[in-house]
This record gives structure tokens, C-alpha cells and sequence, in this order.
């Protein structure tokens, strides 16, 4: 499944080293079992990039990184239907 703006995810796992770009004001790094919202998402000749936020409250940021969507593992936990083409 292809992810979209505003799809929530759960990661179910988290490598490191295929992050693209990493947020510096993140308080931690990706983890396991994160729950993280899709905040934009670019496509490239190398496959789709995802820029993902982990901020449990408003204004609590965790982490913010950005991977290519093929090295991730994650479930779907919603879409945004609102960016859904009839």
C-alpha cells in the first residue's frame, strides 16, 4: 500500500540507517511500535520518500524523520480519506 498525507502508521520496525533526513530537535530516535502520522510525501525515479512526525500531544514533538517507504515495515492504521481521488 502506498502511503499518503495523513496516513497514520504503526512502525513495526526501524532501521536506522535508512533514514533519509532526521529531524534535530527530535528527543529520540524511531522505534518500534511508534505511532507516527505522514506529514509529506515526495515521489522520485528511486520510489516514494515519506516524511513521518511522532508528536503524541500538540506541541510535544518526539521525533520527525524521513525514510524511503520501501526500506520501512509498518501497518496502516488510518488514512486520510479526504485526500482520496473519487
Amino acid at each position: 500500500m502506498t502511503l499518503a498525507k495523513g496516513d497514520t502508521v504503526r512502525l513495526m520496525e526501524v532501521d536506522q540507517s535508512s533514514a533519509v533526513f532526521s529531524d534535530w530537535l527530535n528527543t529520540r530516535t524511531p522505534a518500534s511500535g511508534d505511532i507516527a502520522v505522514v506529514e509529506e510525501t515526495w515521489d522520485s525515479k528511486d520510489g516514494r520518500t515519506v516524511r513521518l512526525l511522532c508528536e503524541p500531544r500538540a506541541g510535544f514533538l518526539e521525533w520527525r524523520a524521513t525514510f524511503r517507504e520501501a526500506k520501512l515495515v509498518y501497518e496502516v492504521l488510518a488514512t486520510n480519506i479526504s485526500d482520496a481521488t473519487p
